[in-house]
């Protein structure tokens, strides 16, 4: 999947991150910050396109969540327990947990949904989630440029290995066959 999604970031770039953040965040900015590691694209592109794509989606499922509310998490019983966690999490701790939604896997795209449909104001998510979104891209930015660099340089090793472990393995075949001819010869 890594693999498919980075041919797509380097043929179109900071908008195959921008679409990507809207999906899957995480994997979209590692695919960037493996193209970066390539000079195929900038450190600050890719930043930028992360907070931007985030932050209009997170808003995009927050107005969504405005027009369907709860009908449509009704409609959606597998919801439920997300539905209920994101309303328990809202009552007792507010405003962090606006911020904090963005780093709670599997609550991630319901929260700005169940926000909405509890009332909260579009300019008070927003705030918050302006927040959110440069904490994430910062942190994800950060580590994808890291664990990019790591995974470069684990992959050079894998390749070198690679060609010593072929070679190897191709002089034991070599002595392997010598030592068969020549037993046989003796026989």
């Amino acid at each position: 999947m890594l693999s498919a999604f980075t041919q797509i970031v380097s043929q179109y770039g900071y908008v195959a991150v921008g679409v990507g953040c809207f999906f899957e965040g995480e994997i979209a900015v590692f695919a960037g910050m493996i193209a970066v590691h390539e000079h195929a694209m900038t450190i600050h592109g890719v930043f930028l396109a992360a907070l931007v794509a985030t932050f209009l989606g997170d808003n995009l499922w927050f107005q969504i969540g405005r027009l369907f509310g709860r009908t449509a998490l009704i409609r959606r019983p597998h919801y439920r327990v997300k539905v209920m966690r994101v309303e328990y999490l809202v009552d007792r701790f507010g405003a962090p947990v606006m911020i904090g939604f963005r780093f709670f896997y599997g609550l991630r795209y319901v929260t700005p949904f169940v926000l909405a449909s509890l009332g909260i104001a579009s300019w008070r998510f927003a705030f918050y989630d302006a927040i959110a979104v440069f904490i994430w891209a910062v942190a994800i930015s950060v580590a994808g440029y890291y664990l990019a660099g790591v995974a470069e340089q684990a992959l050079a090793w894998i390749k070198h290995a690679e060609i010593g472990l072929l070679s190897t393995v191709g002089a034991a075949t070599l002595i392997t066959l010598i030592i068969v001819m020549i037993v046989r010869w003796w026989r």
